[in-house]
């Protein structure tokens, strides 16, 4: 498997799970570390992230990607939320670069896990 397959499989993931499968809801308690929707959430990458690359890597190398993902997604994801939750008066221009420093956490995790299995 080529790098670029496993980083275009990622960015796949990312975007399934962030996007068509997220809740339907938003959940209100996502600042708050352990809650059913932060939980909910990064279970969804996790799930997604271990179902698009087991066909294709190890599955023990599937497993430690999907821990590593799962671990540093779910982390930035709580980071950011509990960020803008103390600061809701934030200007919109402000919160769309947090919202875009968290996803660019993200894709630079994709690539220290392309860095990994290449």
């Amino acid at each position: 498997m080529t790098s670029m397959t496993i980083m275009t499989l990622l960015l796949i993931k990312h975007f399934l799970a962030d996007y068509v499968f997220n809740p339907a809801y938003e959940p209100t308690d996502k600042h708050i570390y352990g809650s059913t929707g932060s939980l909910a959430h990064v279970g969804m990458h996790m799930l997604w992230c271990f179902a698009l690359l087991v066909g294709f890597l190890p599955v023990g190398t599937v497993a430690i990607i999907t821990l590593f993902d799962g671990f540093i997604h779910y982390h930035e994801d709580y980071i950011k939320t509990k960020y803008l939750h103390k600061r809701k008066g934030l200007p919109d221009k402000i919160r769309r670069c947090i919202t875009g420093m968290d996803q660019l956490v993200h894709m630079l995790t994709y690539v220290a896990i392309v860095y990994f299995v290449s």
